[in-house]
Formats: structure tokens, C-alpha cells, sequence
């Protein structure tokens, strides 16, 4: 029922509301113009490749974090608190997925050099969610959940894969052939410009 009745439908209305305000639609994976998936940017760019599986991460601890601080602080499910803590994320994760789409989509252009990338929110919500985090660990005892109930094998060996999976794509994306260089040469792509007639017309 949350993901048939609440997740898809909501992803669907945020989809189709950003189309009809004209906001930009951030492409995580790098399908934009690309004709099949072995074309996409997450497949070749590292950095798109290590965003998308550090979100992921963080997305679940941020999702547990909001269904074990309440367990562990004993608030009752219709207290405020729960809905302050979407609405405080909603105004920070906003502002922190621009940071991190701005960061992947700018490496390896010259931009990247003359215009670094800030990172102060994307940082603070790293640290708000730790420290829930660590606020759920420090008074789980005695909270009536399963954290301190043994994981069966299985499932370890599939967070196991899956982790091992998104670190060993993004060290052969880093340190591959085909590696894709923070800054670019900048005296090329400055003779290439000047060689252009439209880039002189454009200046």
C-alpha cells in the first residue's frame, strides 16, 4: 500500500507538477539523449555513478531514521513532530540534491574549475542524519523494535552484493581507462573556442 497508493502516485505528481512549472528535471542517470542504456552518463561518469549509490544510501537511513526516532523517543504517531521533520528535510534536501546534481553534473567541464561547487548543505544534512541516527542506536533498548535481532544470512549476502557491486563500479569509473579528469585542459578547449568562427560570433 506505500508504494502503490503513496510512493509511485506522489513520484508521478512531482514529475508531471515540475514539468508544468518549467523547473529543470534532474537526470540522475544521464538518459537525456542517449538512445539505450548502455549509453548512459551513470555507466561512464564515476562521480554520476557514486552519487546515485551515496543518495541511495542516505535516502535509507533517512527513511529509517523517521520510523525508529519515534519509535525510540516514544512519539505518538499524530504528534507534530513527524510532519516538522518531512517539512524541515523538504527545505534542506531541496537545496542539498542541487549541490550534488550541480557537483555531478559539472565535472570534467572547465566550469568546474572556475566555478567550484559548494557543498555547506549537503554536509549538514550528512551530519543531521547521523546524529538521528545515532540518537535511534543510543535509546533503542527497551524501544519493543527488532534491531537487535540477528539478520538472516541471506539478506547479508544481498546488502553485501549490492555494496560491493556500487563500490567496485565506481573505483573502475575513477581509476579506469576511461576515466573521465576533474579539470579538463583548459589552454584546449580555449584554442578550440578561438578557432571557431560561431564561438566568435557568440563573443
Amino acid at each position: 500500500m506505500d508504494i502503490s497508493l503513496s510512493n509511485i502516485p506522489a513520484a508521478i505528481a512531482g514529475l508531471w507538477f515540475v514539468k508544468l512549472m518549467g523547473w529543470q528535471e534532474y537526470d540522475w542517470l544521464g538518459r537525456r539523449g542517449k538512445r539505450s542504456i548502455s549509453d548512459w552518463g551513470i555507466f561512464k561518469n564515476h562521480r554520476m555513478w557514486g552519487g546515485v549509490g551515496y543518495m541511495l544510501f542516505l535516502l535509507n537511513i533517512h527513511f529509517l531514521c523517521g520510523f525508529f526516532l519515534i519509535n525510540q523517543l516514544l512519539i505518538p504517531p499524530k504528534h507534530f513532530f513527524p510532519v516538522f521533520r518531512l517539512l524541515l528535510w523538504f527545505g534542506l534536501g531541496n537545496i542539498a540534491y542541487t549541490e550534488g546534481y550541480m557537483d555531478i553534473e559539472t565535472w570534467g567541464l572547465p566550469i568546474r574549475k572556475e566555478q567550484p561547487v559548494q557543498g555547506r548543505y549537503r554536509f549538514l544534512c550528512i551530519a543531521v542524519l547521523f546524529t538521528e541516527a545515532l540518537l535511534c542506536f543510543k535509546y533503542r533498548e527497551g524501544s519493543g523494535n527488532l534491531e537487535e535481532a540477528p539478520t538472516h544470512l541471506l539478506l547479508l549476502f544481498v546488502w553485501a552484493l549490492l555494496f560491493g557491486t556500487v563500490v567496485a563500479g565506481w573505483i573502475y569509473l575513477r581509476f579506469g581507462p576511461n576515466k573521465i579528469p576533474k579539470y579538463p585542459s583548459l589552454n584546449r578547449s580555449k584554442t578550440t573556442r578561438e578557432r571557431s568562427p560561431r564561438s566568435k560570433r557568440l563573443e
